[in-house]
């Protein structure tokens, strides 16, 4: 064998070594949805974030919003006014198999679904206030059964699945101001997180990743900043401190670094930091007032939403804000994005 033999088979291997890791990066997580009212009301539509291939999911005669992706990324949950008023429907990541999941004259919204894609825990107001309630997702929608997590009083909302499918958060008035709350999946052994006079949770109260933690946003502090606790609820810290709005905290898949919104540069920008509040780094400087942060699956990269020019727009940076990347360009809005497997 000559040595320009070996060399083309050197070439020829390292070519495939390229190749596969550009079809690694892609299965772990090219594909993002969002929501866009460019056809007049608000529609789903998908997009490669690799190839920019955009396709519309939804064509339906009322708002189409907040996709959520299932954690096999085969499915996507949304909240849809087709019927008239807001309901949880399911559909495949192509957009086929459109399905309603719940069936009452009430508002149903903030669906999260388990961590083995079985269930989606939901928000309704079908008794008047709201209460969390739990819909099984079989292959056939007609089959589903439903199941009253919460019974009080008080307004019980916006549930978030543990890590490992067993709890589910929450945040309820039932003590008299908003105060963040677990309970087991079943409904069962409600417990409060949270004791404080200002309101905790409204906009953020995620699981870090490895279920050991809870980031949550507060004004306790007289202005939003973002804390974080135990998953027990002990320990609770605050990890920014500053005169500005701090809001929108988000675990990377690894928990080592959470992303987060803040007008404290005097204008809006996302921040990421460590899960112990060091090694801050701004990662937008352009304003435009960035929104909707989300990691890739893989945690290297992060997809937002930015107005810098004109209209909101979804952009894609790298995880330390760098080789920044706009995806859409249409003069209507886009946001909820979320990022699929």
């Amino acid at each position: 064998m000559t040595r320009w033999t070996i060399a083309w088979i050197l070439l020829f291997v390292a070519g495939c070594a390229v190749l596969n890791s550009t079809m690694k990066r892609d299965a772990r997580g090219g594909r993002l949805v969002y929501g866009s009212n460019r056809d007049g009301d608000w529609e789903i539509y998908l997009m490669n974030v690799e190839t920019g291939k955009e396709e519309r999911l939804t064509r339906s005669r009322g708002d189409d919003l907040w996709p959520v992706w299932s954690p096999d990324g085969r499915r996507i949950a949304f909240v849809s006014t087709r019927d008239g008023n807001k309901e949880v429907y399911v559909m495949r990541s192509d957009g086929t198999g459109q399905a309603r999941l719940t069936y009452t004259p009430a508002d149903e919204e903030d669906p999260d679904w388990s961590p083995d894609g079985k269930q989606i825990a939901f928000t309704s107001l079908r008794d008047g206030n709201e209460e969390i309630y739990m819909a099984e997702v079989h292959d056939q929608p007609s089959l589903l059964q439903e199941r009253r997590l919460t019974h009080d009083s008080a307004m019980d909302a916006i549930p978030v699945w543990s890590p490992d499918g067993t709890k589910i958060l929450f945040v309820s008035t039932r003590d008299g101001n908003p105060e963040i709350y677990v309970m087991t999946s079943d409904g069962s052994n409600p417990t409060r997180l949270t004791n404080n006079p200002a309101n905790d949770g409204q906009d953020t109260h995620l699981w870090s990743p490895d279920g050991k933690q809870i980031a949550f946003v507060s004004e306790r502090d007289s202005n939003l900043e973002i804390y974080v606790m135990a998953s027990d609820g002990s320990g609770v810290h605050n990890l920014t401190n500053n005169p500005g709005m701090d809001d929108g905290s988000v675990w990377s898949p690894d928990s080592r670094y959470l992303l987060f919104v803040s007008d404290r540069s005097g204008r809006q920008e996302i921040y990421r930091m460590a899960g112990d509040g060091s090694d801050g780094m701004q990662l937008t400087t352009a304003g435009g007032e960035p929104s909707w942060p989300v990691w890739s699956p893989d945690g290297t990269r992060i997809a937002f939403t930015s107005n810098r020019n004109g209209s909101p727009d979804v952009y894609v940076m790298d995880g330390d804000g760098s080789r920044l990347r706009r995806l859409t360009q249409s003069n209507a809005e886009e946001k909820w994005v979320s990022w699929g497997k």
